[in-house]
């Protein structure tokens, strides 16, 4: 895909099974990206590193190889699907089987919606034994918000696999497969992901979940900002995609709502100082509850799925999907996470409420 491909080009030549002298050499020089190297002719790199045209003729045929996408067609693609359940059964029916390996899924939701509780339950899923349905590998859970508990996971946990933690040893092993990290902003976020690699293959990490994107992304840029945050922001995206098909790991990141006024976004319901401007040809009387991070983030993700609490119910949606259609289902939260009450009539939906920016309309 373009986004992983644009990801792969900022990788460092260090890191590519290439001539490492004349990455040294390259390097000296101030090309060190795989995109600083493809920018330049083989007589570029004969000039910089001092070598023969053959050599570096090799050498960007070695990082062109390194970085392009491996070609597939659609039958190895469907052998190859594979997915973490996040455990709440009739959504993991809907999306073929929970999170997809190899992309990104968002749930989007307002505060006390359950989104946290829905990603304790995916870690559950990732880190319990396979004996008892688990997948067995480790969870990378990056903590902005500061809600994950330790506690919430194991109860849980002993309800969805009660059978899989007889002893405190089999227990105290599961738990140890997640690691939690606290990044202070958007930036550290990123920085942090570009170095995540060493530690999925260390942990053999199944699972990355963040909680939340828009947290960080409101705490660190204003109003003024908003190129800058939407650059981090695809940065973001494309190393998540990137670590997913590169390792074969689920990635469920969390987004929060905003303020539609006017065809204006407010970032928090007291926030202006974050409202960004309509887009081209947006409805100026459109108001109501969107999703947070933008257009630019909504492409990014390849399943949305929303929480959207009323009054009188709550409903989980699959909005987005390559899988799904558009489907929707009434919750609970429990002792053991998010529990389905009952499927919607698809039917009875409005066709507007399958706009992938939108979790509820008013």
């Amino acid at each position: 895909s373009r986004l992983r491909g644009m990801s792969t080009s900022r990788r460092t030549l260090d890191r590519l099974d290439v001539d490492q002298t004349l990455v040294a050499k390259l390097e000296s020089r101030g090309c060190r990206t795989a995109e600083d190297a493809l920018y330049r002719s083989p007589l570029d790199v004969v000039e910089l590193a001092d070598c023969s045209h053959v050599r570096a003729r090799e050498l960007l045929r070695g990082v062109a190889r390194a970085v392009a996408p491996a070609p597939t067609n659609a039958f190895d693609a469907l052998r190859a699907a594979k997915f973490i359940p996040t455990l709440v059964k009739d959504v993991d029916r809907a999306l073929g089987g929970g999170l997809a390996i190899g992309s990104v899924t968002e749930v989007v939701g307002a505060a006390g919606a359950g989104k946290t509780q829905l990603c304790l339950t995916a870690c559950a899923s990732a880190c319990a034994p396979t004996r008892v349905g688990g997948a067995d590998g480790g969870v990378i859970y990056i903590d902005a918000e500061r809600k994950f508990s330790g506690a919430r996971l194991e109860e849980i946990a002993r309800a969805k696999f009660g059978e899989a933690f007889a002893s405190e040893v089999e227990a105290e092993a599961t738990w140890n497969r997640v690691r939690v990290a606290t990044p202070t902003s958007l930036s550290d976020l990123a920085k942090r992901l570009e170095a995540l690699e060493e530690a999925i293959i260390d942990h053999k990490v199944r699972l990355v979940i963040i909680d939340s994107v828009a947290h960080l992304a409101r705490g660190e840029f204003g109003r003024e900002k908003v190129m800058q945050r939407q650059s981090v922001l695809g940065a973001i995206a494309a190393t998540l995609k990137r670590h997913a098909e590169k390792h074969g790991l689920a990635v469920l990141a969390v987004n929060q709502v905003t303020t539609r006024i006017g065809g204006a976004i407010t970032h928090g319901a007291h926030d202006a100082s974050l409202r960004e401007p309509p887009a081209p040809g947006a409805e100026e009387e459109s108001s109501g509850i969107t999703a947070a991070l933008g257009t630019k983030w909504a492409h990014c993700v390849n399943t949305r799925v929303v929480l959207e609490v009323t009054p009188d119910k709550r409903l989980i949606k699959i909005v987005k999907s390559p899988l799904a259609p558009l489907t929707a289902f009434r919750y609970h939260v429990d002792s053991s996470g998010i529990v389905i009450d009952e499927t919607m009539n698809s039917s009875s939906m409005r066709a507007r409420e399958a706009n992938v920016a939108s979790t509820h309309r008013r």
